[in-house]
């Protein structure tokens, strides 16, 4: 009886073992964004945290302070006027591969995809959903994708510069 139940227990831990997920991550991921109204508003931060699993989960962190301007003092303005970084320090999103079916994790090759979630910033959670590629290339993911942020959808008074950006998000998964 022993062994049988010894059996039973080898047998689940290695069906469980086989159909583990296969989770990706990053610690330097890109997030830029940019102004449409204003091409001198522009910012990068190349310090985003990122996870990715082959079952369509994903996952972005960051920091807000993070974000590097071109001049100084719209660096500061950015961080202390509009985004209250001291108050509100992450920006975090949260969501799933919409198409999933349609991305193979195993094989090489560029998979046109969709996610939606929540995305976090300046305290408000909106749901967002947006486009963007996959690409596979001997075996490890990368994200890239583009959307519009409207600053007020986040009770971010930002009128007198800019009302939206583009986002622009790229990462390499290991």
């Amino acid at each position: 009886m022993k062994i049988f139940v010894s059996f039973i227990i080898a047998a689940l831990f290695l069906l469980n073992t086989a159909e583990a997920q296969k989770v990706f991550g990053t610690r330097n991921g890109q997030i830029s964004f940019s102004s449409a109204s204003d091409q001198d508003v522009k910012a990068v931060n190349n310090e985003v945290a990122s996870r990715i699993a082959d079952n369509g989960q994903i996952t972005f962190s960051l920091l807000t302070k993070g974000f590097k301007f071109k001049l100084a003092e719209m660096q500061d303005h950015f961080n202390d006027q509009y985004v209250e970084s001291t108050k509100f320090p992450r920006a975090d999103f949260k969501g799933t591969l919409v198409n999933l079916g349609e991305v193979n994790f195993s094989k090489d090759g560029a998979y046109k995809t969709s996610v939606k979630g929540d995305l976090t910033l300046h305290g408000v959670t909106k749901n967002i959903t947006a486009n963007g590629t996959i690409n596979i290339k001997d075996g490890k993911p990368s994200v890239s994708c583009q959307f519009i942020l409207v600053m007020k959808d986040f009770n971010i008074d930002a009128a007198k510069v800019t009302d939206k950006v583009t986002v622009d998000v790229s990462c390499q998964y290991q």
